[in-house]
């Protein structure tokens, strides 16, 4: 995949001697001077569990086919901030615009059409079988040609053996397989991938990877492996307690000098 040309600048805004860029990820303390109007655009994101703050005033831009890593310790907001973006949790405040439409507010039947979910839940039917959960799906975004998608799919991932299967027989990385197989049935605009590696063999590791950059996507990446997060991403960005505190192109950075990078950071986590 095509990286971007982003520079790195922590987003406090302390270091000096770096260029800005037009779309960055970065912290409401520095504001926000251009717009986005394709791609997701985030700002003063909130989200509250009683006295808990998951996330605080964040705000984000992802362009139109750009490929952004989140990385950061459990309960940083991670999950928080792509399960608002999925539709499947409610902000406290705070706005997430997908090609201008607000999210949060006018969330419509086609905004999800646009969207595929890899997350930490499977989202499949333990009684069904593979094929049948894939009919399913496909048949709830009226994908054409179904039976022919479900079959390519399958081989993408490497189930079409197991295509009979009834999901509750799976292991946990061939759950993995079918649930991207099942993300990826109505070919969505935007990818929010929850630690889409947990589970999966080499072999399957390899072919997530193939998935992500076979073709121009808008994809947003959540995930505790730090060395492919950095490799198949356009930037990287590093979050904590509920803020995103740092963010480079992934260009940039060796896996060596972001590992440095992240202990540094990993202190205030």
């Amino acid at each position: 995949m095509k990286r971007g040309n982003w520079t790195k600048r922590p987003v406090d805004g302390r270091e000096k001697n770096y260029r800005t860029r037009p779309y960055a990820c970065v912290s409401q303390r520095l504001g926000m001077s251009e717009e986005v109007t394709s791609g997701i655009r985030i700002r003063r994101l909130t989200k509250t569990y009683g006295r808990i703050r998951a996330l605080h005033q964040l705000n984000l831009d992802i362009q139109t086919n750009d490929f952004l890593t989140i990385v950061g310790a459990n309960g940083a907001g991670k999950s928080t901030l792509l399960g608002i973006i999925a539709g499947l949790i409610r902000p406290s405040r705070g706005q997430v615009l997908l090609d201008g439409q607000d999210m949060t507010q006018d969330r419509d039947e086609m905004v999800g059409y646009k969207i595929g979910v890899l997350a930490d839940h499977a989202y499949l039917y333990e009684e069904l079988t593979v094929y049948e959960n894939l009919q399913f799906y496909g048949r709830l975004y009226d994908v054409r040609s179904l039976n022919d998608k479900i079959e390519s799919l399958l081989e993408r991932v490497g189930m079409i053996s197991r295509s009979k299967s009834m999901v509750k027989t799976l292991s946990r990385g061939m759950r993995q397989r079918v649930a991207l197989a099942r993300a990826m049935i109505h070919d969505p605009l935007v990818l929010l991938l929850d630690e889409p590696y947990v589970g999966l063999d080499q072999g399957g590791m390899d072919m997530l990877q193939m998935f992500l950059t076979d073709q121009p996507r808008t994809v947003l990446l959540v995930t505790h492996d730090l060395p492919r997060g950095l490799e198949v991403s356009d930037r990287i960005a590093i979050m904590s307690r509920g803020r995103l505190v740092y963010e480079s192109a992934s260009a940039d950075l060796s896996f060596d000098a972001f590992d440095q990078v992240y202990r540094k950071f990993a202190v205030m986590m």
